[in-house]
């Protein structure tokens, strides 16, 4: 149990998910290292990130990882995005994204989380808003070590003290 003010993290499972539950990411204060960072990671070399404006998709990975602030996650698979672009994130700018979980469903048995997402400024004016789904790729169960390699046995050891 979490004490007061502490945030308790359930594992990411379709069971603990909520069609719903809402996300909130941290103020990111965008600076030219992430320009320049993403540009190259894209291979956008266009004149406007010269000029102080982003490319685009900038803050997507911070709409992607919405579902950390509340969750553990074990894995995921981008399986759809969906962007508008309304304003360009520019240099100095101070922008968070909030989310909202819309749908879950399993397909193929495989669990997948809709997840509806806008990222503003610090006034409060929309940048980028969209959609996106990822499969939810649960953690393997655990399974008991091989005889020859549990803690102590003595049949199979592999390392020997001399």
């Amino acid at each position: 149990m979490a004490g007061p003010g502490i945030t308790e993290f359930k594992k990411l499972t379709l069971e603990t998910l909520q069609v719903g539950d809402e996300f909130v990411s941290d103020d990111h204060l965008v600076i030219p290292e992430d320009i320049e960072a993403h540009g190259f990671a894209v291979e956008d070399d266009h004149p406007w990130l010269a000029e102080g404006v982003a490319p685009p998709t900038l803050m997507a990975n911070q709409a992607l990882h919405l579902r950390h602030s509340k969750y553990l996650v074990h894995a995921g698979l981008h399986a759809r995005m969906e962007f508008n672009f309304v304003e360009p994130i520019k240099l100095g700018m101070r922008v968070r994204t909030r989310g909202r979980v819309i749908d879950k469903y399993e397909r193929r048995g495989k669990p997948y989380m809709v997840t509806e997402y806008v990222t503003e400024d610090d006034a409060g004016r929309v940048l980028v808003r969209g959609q996106f789904t990822q499969m939810i790729i649960p953690e393997p169960e655990a399974r008991p070590w091989p005889r020859a390699l549990r803690p102590g046995s003595r049949s199979g050891r592999l390392f020997h003290r001399s």
